[in-house]
């Protein structure tokens, strides 16, 4: 009997709950280790010591007691009786105490007896839960996109107020009682929802997978986007669906309206392209006309002109017919380039000898103007691959411009170099009147022509911007550097791939 009542008391103080007796008015009367510990108390004795009465010393809340005992008398006992406590030293815990309590042979209530587990770490992990699932539901009632939860049939098995809303119900149950099947009474194309499920299927999950739906019972015709996910349960097996819903209608809308704009801007562009050309044929067979005859009357080759006066009328006719043929190459340009029709014919040229062919068909007409041409390009070796005619182009639009805008005295420099990116640089500076800052921008614009020098009528204002659209054809790019009354550097860079070694 001795040796059994060590094993029970051994039992009793290693138990990992605590345990107690308390008399009826609320006084300890027998505690084991665990208790002691649970307490701040480093043993039982110092326990049984320490606290005068259950309700006041070890209860936060005074009439806990008296909860304690009422269960008591209605249950005859107490199970999970969740309890704060103070500890010993100030810090406040949980506990959850089952007791039971014992009497005599009259009937009369000696003792409780019973056991106490902290639950502190439980309690706060509920509350945790409870403010996660507070904030989750928060964001669920409050989302401005919809939320729900489906069936893989196609069953409607939750939806949140901004679902709900969006499908024109009142409240969630309204919904859930009216949509029997979302494939049919949902989507637009019933095919869609085979679709979702197959996506569902191979991927576990969907992303951006828009749909033309009706708004289920105004039957309104919108644009949503959906993301889902397939919800599994531990075996694997699939459970429900879950996602969002977002309205995208104001977006699909302005895709379509882009989509008409780009179309009608492109059906504009192609009637363009087609007028030009025709025009083009149209005008260009009287205007080489008016050039060659104009050209046989200049060389008088069937006969004097008699009178000095004609050959000056012949002359501004000759050369007007001309600038409206250059004018009309350029607006031919312009309008391939735009369209993306420009084709380059790709050679390998020599930028040098293109250079010196370009200053020999300038002199003329800045030897009349008394400008001065120096190409220090003669010595450059700056082999590329290119279209050499529209790299013609490009450098004798540079320099006509440059002629143009130089005073009678200036001067104009072509020199070629390496680019800061390994690629080769052309710039054709002059002393001309130079762009003022707030001008450089437009200085690309069609039809826009700045610092024009006075008493001149030449001039369309496209020189440059079709030698922009040159340059960026062949992947480079061009600038202007300019000082009013000191002059303008026009500087084409192009890339390193375009150079032969």
């Amino acid at each position: 009997m001795g040796d059994e009542l060590d094993i029970f008391r051994e039992i009793f103080d290693v138990a990992g709950v605590g345990i107690f007796q308390t008399s009826p008015e609320g006084r300890f009367m027998c505690a084991n280790q665990t208790l002691a510990d649970m307490n701040g108390y480093s043993d039982p004795e110092s326990l049984l010591a320490g606290i005068g009465n259950v309700a006041t010393d070890v209860y936060v809340d005074p009439s806990t007691r008296a909860r304690f005992l009422d269960l008591i008398a209605r249950q005859g006992k107490v199970n999970n009786f969740v309890v704060r406590y103070r500890r010993r030293d100030g810090s406040l815990r949980w506990a959850s105490e089952t007791a039971t309590p014992v009497h005599d042979a009259a009937g009369r209530l000696l003792y409780f007896i019973g056991t106490s587990i902290d639950i502190t770490e439980l309690v706060r992990l509920q509350e945790a839960l409870e403010e996660t699932s507070g904030n989750y539901r928060d964001i669920y009632e409050n989302a401005n996109i919809g939320i729900y939860r489906s069936s893989p049939e196609g069953r409607q098995l939750r939806a949140n107020p901004a679902l709900f809303r969006l499908n024109g119900y009142e409240n969630e149950a309204e919904q859930l009682a009216m949509v029997n099947d979302i494939a049919t009474e949902w989507y637009v194309d019933p095919d869609r929802r085979e679709e979702f499920k197959r996506l569902m299927e191979r991927d576990g999950r969907v992303s951006g997978f828009e749909s033309e739906i009706y708004t289920h019972r105004t039957r309104r015709r919108i644009w949503i986007s959906e993301n889902a996910w397939v919800a599994r349960n531990a075996q694997g097996e699939v459970l429900y669906y879950e996602g969002t819903v977002q309205d995208i209608t104001e977006r699909k809308l302005a895709e379509k309206a882009v989509e008409e704009a780009r179309r009608a801007a492109e059906d504009s562009s192609r009637a363009k392209s087609e007028f030009l050309a025709n025009m083009s044929h149209e005008l260009r067979t009287p205007l080489n006309a008016v050039i060659g005859f104009s050209d046989i009357m200049l060389r008088e080759m069937f006969g004097a002109i008699g009178n000095e006066r004609y050959r000056g009328y012949l002359r501004d006719i000759n050369e007007s017919a001309h600038l409206l043929l250059h004018l009309i190459e350029d607006i031919l340009d312009m309008s391939r380039s735009e369209a993306g029709k420009l084709v380059l014919q790709e050679e390998v040229v020599d930028l040098g000898d293109i250079v010196a062919d370009c200053v020999r068909l300038i002199t003329v007409r800045a030897e009349r103007e008394t400008i001065q041409i120096i190409d220090d390009t003669a010595y450059s070796q700056a082999r590329l691959l290119c279209d050499g005619a529209r790299m013609r182009q490009i450098v004798l639009n540079l320099l006509s411009n440059a002629v143009k805008f130089t005073a009678p005295g200036g001067r104009i420099q072509v020199s070629i170099g390496e680019a800061h990116d390994g690629g080769l640089q052309l710039c054709v500076a002059d002393t001309g009147c130079g762009i003022a800052p707030e001008d450089l921008a437009r200085a690309f614009e069609p039809f826009v022509q700045l610092g024009r020098q006075p008493g001149t009528r030449e001039g369309t204002g496209l020189g440059l911007p079709l030698t922009r659209q040159l340059v960026e054809a062949h992947g480079g790019t061009v600038e202007l550097e300019s000082e009013p009354g000191v002059g303008t550097t026009a500087i084409v860079r192009l890339p390193r791939n375009r150079m032969v070694l």
